[in-house]
């Protein structure tokens, strides 16, 4: 009997290891990972940007290696994802690494958030590690190029990638825009970026901008998804297209009547959907002491995520069940994880902390 379990155990050992999955998830989390980890977060993250952005030789490679397989598709309006995991927003602010993301088998990537004008956001350092958590604090405070800029990355972008491959643009205000006037910055950005974006999602659940999360509240969200969608149909009218997908991505802080209040205001504006959720101030379950400030991420967010998901989705099941969409957000490390968003109603899901921890394998590790 030992023989035989020293036998058996050693084939299962060999097959794992020969196995590419295997090899791959090794190669990033005891080789790849721990070098990276030796620089600030910002700064890693600033790097594997900057490498893929202008290491384009490399994308046949990448596609090769972790490109999943067999996926199941969803659409939405006019757009067909091809399956059902993109990227985050808060991921690749500048539209920088569109190639990477599409040759890692993601089916969308969120650009931003993207504000009409370029900002240096808050000072560093504003990135933080919670390795025993598997999760991120960031205070970043809406740091990117400006519109005008991302815009040209895109259309740029746009010659070297897949043809299903969906870009979506998450758009803000400028710091030192009021909230009286945020509205203002939200429509300049859609009417820049139209033509380059598949779809937009509206930020007002970021807690690194002073007041935005304000513009949850009933009488400015209904104001903000009005003109939207006004200017949605304006712009698509004169085009002769099909209005842009929009989608509205919310705080995990709220409570139950906020819950309500969103859900009524996106059903009256037509909104497309709704991505729960955003990073959270709270600091739930943490194994790690910090006392730094900023949005939480990562594998601690996900039951509170969840929970503001359900309830979303059981308002949508009291009401049409077609409108609108759920996007399922925080927390994704696993197969597992990703059937828990759509077990709570989740039509797609997006990946951002999760990446960072498992590496490039997990897209295909979680769809196949």
């Amino acid at each position: 009997m030992e023989f035989y379990f020293f036998l058996r155990t050693f084939f299962i050992i060999r097959f794992a290891f020969d196995s590419k999955p295997f090899r791959y998830l090794i190669m990033y989390k005891i080789f790849i990972r721990p070098l990276l980890f030796l620089l600030t977060p910002e700064s890693a993250h600033n790097l594997v940007l900057n490498l893929f952005s202008k290491t384009g030789f490399l994308i046949p490679f990448i596609k090769f290696l972790y490109s999943p397989e067999n996926s199941e598709k969803f659409t939405l309006n006019s757009l067909t994802f091809r399956n059902k995991a993109g990227l985050s927003a808060g991921f690749d602010k500048n539209g920088s690494a569109l190639r990477l993301w599409d040759a890692i088998g993601f089916s969308h990537a969120e650009i931003g958030t993207v504000t009409p004008l370029p900002q240096p956001g808050n000072p560093k350092p504003r990135v933080f590690r919670l390795k025993k958590d598997k999760a991120l604090i960031n205070r970043l405070g809406f740091n990117n190029l400006g519109a005008d800029e991302v815009k040209k990355n895109i259309a740029a972008a746009r010659k070297h990638l897949s043809s299903d491959f969906i870009i979506g643009v998450n758009i803000g205000k400028n710091k030192d825009t009021s909230i009286e006037e945020a509205v203002n910055d939200y429509e300049i950005c859609f009417e820049k970026l139209y033509d380059v974006a598949d779809y937009f999602t509206l930020n007002i659940s970021s807690p690194n901008t002073e007041g935005l999360r304000t513009l949850q509240e009933d009488h400015r969200l209904s104001e903000l998804l009005s003109e939207i969608q006004d200017l949605n149909r304006i712009i698509s009218g004169k085009k002769n297209e099909t209005m842009k997908t929009v989608f509205l991505k919310i705080s995990p802080d709220i409570d139950k009547l906020s819950v309500e209040s969103v859900y009524e205001n996106v059903i009256r504006h037509s909104i497309d959907g709704i991505i729960a959720t955003n990073t959270t101030v709270g600091r739930p379950d943490m194994k790690s002491n910090s006392d730094e400030q900023g949005g939480l991420s990562g594998k601690p967010l996900k039951p509170l995520s969840n929970e503001i998901l359900k309830l979303f989705y059981d308002m949508k099941k009291a009401g049409t069940g077609i409108i609108p969409v759920l996007i399922g957000c925080g927390g994704i490390f696993t197969s597992d994880d990703m059937k828990d968003k759509l077990k709570c109603g989740a039509s797609l899901v997006q990946i951002y902390t999760g990446l960072i921890y498992e590496g490039p394998f997990l897209l295909k590790k979680i769809l196949n």
